[in-house]
Protein backbone atom coordinates (compact mmCIF):
# COMPACT_ATOMS: atom_id res chain seq x y z
CA UNK A 1 0.00 0.00 0.00
CA UNK A 2 2.39 2.15 0.57
CA UNK A 3 4.30 2.09 -2.20
CA UNK A 4 1.49 2.41 -4.79
CA UNK A 5 -0.21 5.14 -2.51
CA UNK A 6 2.02 6.79 -1.24
CA UNK A 7 5.17 6.24 -2.92
CA UNK A 8 3.84 6.92 -6.18
CA UNK A 9 2.36 10.21 -5.03
CA UNK A 10 5.24 11.39 -3.68
CA UNK A 11 7.49 10.60 -6.88
CA UNK A 12 4.76 11.53 -9.68
CA UNK A 13 6.90 13.16 -12.89
CA UNK A 14 10.78 12.29 -10.24
CA UNK A 15 12.15 10.65 -13.81
CA UNK A 16 11.65 14.44 -14.83
CA UNK A 17 12.96 16.60 -11.72
CA UNK A 18 16.16 18.48 -11.45
CA UNK A 19 17.00 17.75 -7.89
CA UNK A 20 19.08 19.27 -5.61
CA UNK A 21 21.38 18.12 -3.10
CA UNK A 22 18.79 19.61 0.06
CA UNK A 23 15.52 18.50 -1.97
CA UNK A 24 16.95 14.50 -1.93
CA UNK A 25 18.04 14.68 1.80
CA UNK A 26 14.33 16.00 2.37
CA UNK A 27 12.84 13.19 0.17
CA UNK A 28 14.67 10.63 2.00
CA UNK A 29 13.73 12.24 5.05
CA UNK A 30 10.14 11.93 5.02
CA UNK A 31 10.58 8.71 3.14
CA UNK A 32 12.32 7.44 6.34
CA UNK A 33 9.68 8.93 9.00
CA UNK A 34 6.96 7.20 6.72
CA UNK A 35 8.78 3.79 7.35
CA UNK A 36 8.54 4.72 10.66
CA UNK A 37 5.30 5.20 11.14
CA UNK A 38 4.64 2.40 9.30
CA UNK A 39 6.48 0.26 11.82
CA UNK A 40 5.48 2.35 14.79
CA UNK A 41 8.94 3.75 15.60
CA UNK A 42 9.39 7.15 17.26
CA UNK A 43 12.84 9.08 16.50
CA UNK A 44 13.69 8.32 20.63
CA UNK A 45 13.14 4.73 19.77
CA UNK A 46 16.91 5.66 18.65
CA UNK A 47 17.13 3.07 15.31
CA UNK A 48 18.73 3.57 12.18
CA UNK A 49 17.29 4.01 9.16
CA UNK A 50 19.63 1.59 7.45
CA UNK A 51 17.67 -1.15 9.98
CA UNK A 52 13.97 0.25 9.30
CA UNK A 53 15.02 0.21 6.01
CA UNK A 54 16.04 -3.61 6.29
CA UNK A 55 12.32 -4.72 7.84
CA UNK A 56 10.44 -2.53 5.21
CA UNK A 57 12.59 -3.94 2.28
CA UNK A 58 12.81 -0.40 0.73
CA UNK A 59 15.37 1.14 -1.22
CA UNK A 60 16.57 4.29 -0.05
CA UNK A 61 14.83 7.75 -2.15
CA UNK A 62 17.66 8.22 -4.22
CA UNK A 63 18.26 4.80 -5.67
CA UNK A 64 14.34 4.80 -5.92
CA UNK A 65 14.38 8.07 -8.37
CA UNK A 66 17.72 6.87 -9.97
CA UNK A 67 15.68 3.10 -11.10
CA UNK A 68 12.59 5.68 -12.36
CA UNK A 69 15.20 7.62 -14.66
CA UNK A 70 16.81 4.81 -16.18
CA UNK A 71 13.41 2.64 -16.52
CA UNK A 72 11.87 6.61 -18.08
CA UNK A 73 14.55 6.66 -20.42
CA UNK A 74 14.47 3.27 -21.34
CA UNK A 75 11.05 4.00 -22.71
CA UNK A 76 12.16 7.50 -24.69
CA UNK A 77 14.71 4.92 -26.24
CA UNK A 78 12.69 2.47 -27.64
CA UNK A 79 9.93 5.28 -28.87
CA UNK A 80 9.79 6.39 -32.72
CA UNK A 81 11.88 8.78 -33.98
CA UNK A 82 8.93 11.49 -34.56
CA UNK A 83 8.11 11.50 -30.80
CA UNK A 84 9.07 15.10 -29.09
CA UNK A 85 10.61 13.10 -25.77
CA UNK A 86 12.98 10.83 -28.38
CA UNK A 87 14.01 13.85 -30.56
CA UNK A 88 14.93 16.41 -27.23
CA UNK A 89 17.34 13.81 -25.61
CA UNK A 90 19.08 13.08 -28.88
CA UNK A 91 19.42 16.81 -28.98
CA UNK A 92 20.66 17.13 -25.58
CA UNK A 93 22.85 14.12 -26.61
CA UNK A 94 24.45 15.54 -29.50
CA UNK A 95 25.03 19.47 -28.16
CA UNK A 96 26.89 17.29 -25.45
CA UNK A 97 28.82 15.43 -27.67
CA UNK A 98 29.77 18.62 -29.53
CA UNK A 99 30.71 20.73 -25.96
CA UNK A 100 32.89 17.64 -25.25
CA UNK A 101 34.68 17.85 -28.75
CA UNK A 102 35.00 21.73 -28.47
CA UNK A 103 36.41 21.40 -24.85
CA UNK A 104 38.75 18.97 -26.29
CA UNK A 105 40.23 20.53 -29.53
CA UNK A 106 40.63 23.81 -27.23
CA UNK A 107 43.16 21.94 -25.17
Amino acid sequence: MYESLVMSSMLYSAELWPLTIPQKKKLDAAHHKFQRRLLGITWKDKVRNEDIRNQTELQRMDLIIKERRLRWLGHVLRMKDDRIPKQATNRLMHQKKKSREAEIELD
